[in-house]
């Protein structure tokens, strides 16, 4: 079913905040191939059909700018886009969640309602879903991965984006063996238990992009100490729209269009994901080599595809931003972060990174979005300088930022604005992965990544997260508090004074600072056909729809 109301508004996911980031990086690893096709026509990309014709000649080529973590949908502590992207094909979720979240459309549930009062969600699943050997998809694989994932036996870093549900403790760990509220309710009926009251389709956007379903069949004799290290990671079988082909560990990954689908099966033979430095990107679609990529363009070279005859899309919001990310243990003086903020000459990262075509804003909500209070930025070395004098600024300290090879210009305008105010930094370019445990652990000071904003004001709460280790190393529970406070006013008028006390809360401790709103483009080969460029900033994108046009 597709939510006919305009779910934008409440419901836009605050966990996504940690998944949407951009960079660009890439290893050589081991290759890894797919054993033989455990059911004949379903695997293997050569007998990739559906009823109007055969696709197994056609061949996608796809970049990404960073290579995924792992395969593994619960093996990654990043929550990357790029970690996302690669699973979301191999592995089933509930919902599919349209461009900038505005909306929620039917995946491997067929419709969804609400129970128990606002507590609990049912969800009918689609009776055709299989797994790619063939075996029907039930309840039952619903629940496994549950109770799998919330296992304190079972290392999953991201735990937390499922605390919501009943039975688990403020970190997602079950209270009890098996306590999670996730039953099946019959072999095509799960009903999901929450702690409150928690309307579906927000529960969908927050959170649905990190419950993918896993086999219970081929892993349920495992133990879940030993799940991580098992062979079944270097040939999964998931539900999703591709099946595991081979993969060159952080360097290309080829997998198969699932004839049996239950949403369709993609109109390709073959999707080859490879890493691909950001440089060049525009010239290999120009010149035959890549139908398109995963990672927004910058307005220079969206302008120059377009130059060449490419299909160049924009998008009608300024919703990629850029954020510089402080790790809050190290700088830990809220007047030296504020002090970066008014050093940094966001209007000259606009100019320079989106050729004009952004804004500056103050907190996470977009300027001029419908919650946004109406604080305002502007740039004030001297105000940054008696903010560091304030807080007893020792000039001869030096600072380690971290970035990627896309960021290192940004990185070198930031690195100037803060010593004009009397900040030293030590920029160093490595790694997205590299960049993040950097940060975690308190071996980098700073960093910069790319996000997708959304006009819901909790879209950036997983920044703020106090639970976990943070890429801002955030253990103010202030944050948490005011954004449950948010999450659970049904009153308008009242969530949105909630709302504007969060903000001034984002502006007063200035745990990160957010550089700018930017509009996005999206650049494609004319035959690569049904693509969205924008579905993937939701981590998410309708592959069952592409399709090669020679």
């Amino acid at each position: 079913m597709r939510s006919g109301k305009k779910i934008a508004a409440w419901m836009l996911a605050a966990a996504m905040a940690t998944g949407l980031l951009a960079g660009c990086g890439g290893s050589s690893g081991n290759e890894t191939t797919a054993a033989a096709s455990a059911a004949e026509g379903t695997t293997a990309a050569s007998t990739a059909t559906d009823k109007t014709g055969d696709y197994s000649d056609k061949v996608i080529t796809y970049g990404l700018t960073t290579a995924w973590d792992t395969v593994n949908p619960y093996g990654s502590t990043s929550g990357s886009i790029y970690q996302n992207l690669v699973c979301d094909k191999l592995y089933d979720r509930l919902a599919f969640i349209e461009e900038a979240g505005s909306g929620v459309s039917p995946r491997a549930a067929k419709s969804w309602e609400s129970a128990d009062d606002g507590k609990a969600a049912i969800f009918h699943l689609d009776e055709n879903a299989k797994w790619h050997d063939g075996q029907p998809v039930t309840a039952k694989d619903w629940v496994f991965t549950a109770q799998l994932i919330t296992n304190p036996k079972f290392d999953y870093g991201l735990r937390s984006e499922f605390n919501t549900w009943a039975g688990t403790d403020e970190n997602g760990l079950e209270t009890a063996e098996k306590s999670v509220g996730v039953e099946a309710v019959d072999d095509y009926t799960l009903k999901i238990s929450f702690k409150n009251v928690t309307p579906v389709e927000d529960w969908l956007i927050l959170h649905n992009k990190y419950f993918y379903v896993l086999p219970e069949h081929l892993l349920g004799d495992i133990a879940p100490e030993k799940m991580k290290d098992d062979e079944f990671w270097k040939a999964p079988i998931g539900s999703g729209p591709c099946t595991f082909i081979s993969e060159l560990s952080g360097s290309q990954l080829e997998l198969g269009s699932f004839a049996d689908y239950q949403l369709g099966a993609p109109q390709f033979g073959k999707l080859i994901l490879k890493v691909i430095a950001s440089t060049n990107t525009i010239t290999s679609i120009a010149a035959g080599e890549m139908d398109g990529f995963y990672q927004q363009p910058t307005t220079d070279d969206a302008l120059a595809a377009k130059d060449m005859g490419l299909t160049v899309t924009e998008s009608s919001e300024p919703t990629f931003v850029g954020v510089f990310l402080i790790n809050n243990q190290n700088v830990s003086d809220k007047r030296i972060r504020q002090a970066m903020s008014y050093a940094i000459d966001k209007d000259l990262l606009i100019e320079q990174n989106l050729q004009g075509k952004g804004i500056a804003p103050a907190t996470c909500v977009i300027p001029g979005s419908e919650y946004d209070c109406g604080l305002t930025w502007s740039r004030d070395v001297d105000k940054a300088k008696e903010l560091l004098a304030e807080a007893g600024w020792d000039s001869s300290r030096k600072l380690k930022m971290a970035v990627t090879s896309a960021r290192e210009s940004m990185a070198a305008i930031i690195q100037q604005n803060l010593a004009e105010a009397g900040i030293t930094i030590d920029v160093q370019t490595v790694e997205l992965a590299t960049m993040f445990s950097g940060l975690q652990d308190g071996t980098y000071d700073l960093g910069i990544c790319g996000s997708t904003a959304m006009s819901y004001p909790l879209w950036m709460s997983g920044y703020y997260d106090n639970k976990n280790a943070t890429y801002c190393q955030i253990t103010d529970t202030a944050y948490a508090e005011l954004q449950d406070k948010i999450a659970a006013e049904t009153d308008e008028a009242k969530k949105k004074e909630l709302v504007n006390e969060y903000q001034q809360l984002l502006w007063d401790e200035m745990p990160l600072v957010m550089l700018y709103n930017g509009y996005t483009f999206g650049v494609q080969s004319e035959r690569f056909q049904g693509y969205n460029a924008f579905e993937g900033g939701v981590n998410n994108q309708a592959v069952w729809k592409w399709s090669v046009k020679e």
